[in-house]
């Protein structure tokens, strides 16, 4: 079974986001869902056209049929992918989903081109060979119709559990700093981004992973007015302020899932530019994934503030 491949698309900022990209065999499947959607409406188009003849309207049979199968063919999957955030019926089921290469949601010029250029994906002797050729050796594992819409097929869901409530308490040795943030003016919208971009470390590549974290711990610092002590690090100080947030909402103290402790890294340094509330690399973007071990610094030191100067 061919496996799914990990890809990446470029930000305007110039950060890669990782994504996986849908196998061959989850398309096929959901290809065969699309299928027998499609008969199944098939069949009721040919029973409302039996109930015309009946009626003596032999040209509006006609018309009905050739009308319908168009519109079977290339508007089940243009329209659906247009208005149900690029999936259709089989895609939904197998958790795939149609954005463009820049990560972005699909319009209705997009789904058009793809359903038109199925003619050549999936109707040319013998049938679907070309898709598949081209899914497989494509870098962005597109069919001839997403190389000429501008779209990529993601795989949104994997065989995974359904997800469960996520505690953060505080990391060992910081306890006590994490009681002392002021949080109340962390709106539930900047919680939902810290608790999203904590949950998703994993997925990210190293340098995005700097880089959205150290824009992120910035932006939470300075709208806490917030002087981080020497020696927190970017997701440090991100799990210190979801717990804290957490406690003050009366939030248990719930035992972390074993991939949790991964936070710590990268390590990071005084910041390159002036101004408070400031992180940035010491050293460039971490070399490589990070450590298995949970990879915490010291606690902070009791008291002690950071001011940076330029």
């Amino acid at each position: 079974m061919v496996r799914p491949e990990v890809r990446g698309v470029v930000t305007p900022e110039a950060v890669v986001l990782e994504f996986e990209t849908g196998s061959v065999g989850s398309r096929a499947l959901g290809q065969a869902i699309d299928l027998a959607v499609r008969i199944g409406l098939l069949y009721g188009l040919a029973l409302f056209a039996s109930l015309v003849s009946l009626a003596g309207g032999t040209t509006s049979v006609v018309v009905i049929l050739i009308v319908g199968l168009f519109l079977l063919i290339f508007g089940y999957p243009a329209v659906l992918e247009a208005r149900w955030q690029g999936r259709t019926v089989g895609k939904r089921v197998m958790g795939l989903r149609v954005v463009t290469i820049e990560g972005a949601p699909v319009t209705f010029r997009h789904t058009a081109i793809r359903s038109m250029v199925a003619i050549v994906d999936f109707f040319i002797p013998p049938l679907g060979v070309v898709a598949t050729c081209s899914v497989l050796l494509t870098p962005r594992s597109q069919r001839l119709g997403d190389v000429f819409a501008g779209t990529i097929v993601l795989r949104e869901r994997t065989g995974a559990a359904f997800p469960i409530p996520v505690s953060f308490p505080p990391l060992p040795g910081y306890e006590g700093y994490a009681r002392s943030l002021d949080v109340g003016g962390i709106t539930p919208e900047q919680y939902g981004v810290i608790r999203s971009f904590l949950l998703r470390v994993r997925q990210l590549s190293p340098a995005a992973r700097a880089h959205i974290g150290t824009r992120l711990a910035n932006a939470v610092a300075l709208s806490m007015q917030h002087n981080p002590p020497p020696g927190v690090t970017v997701e440090a100080f991100l799990v210190s302020v979801a717990a804290a947030y957490q406690l003050r909402l009366g939030g248990p103290p719930v035992p972390l899932p074993p991939w949790v402790p991964q936070w710590g890294t990268p390590r990071w340094g005084p910041p390159a530019g002036p101004g408070p509330h400031q992180w940035g690399p010491s050293s460039g973007p971490p070399p490589g994934p990070p450590p298995e071990g949970p990879p915490l610094p010291g606690p902070p030191p009791g008291g002690a503030q950071q001011t940076w100067r330029p």
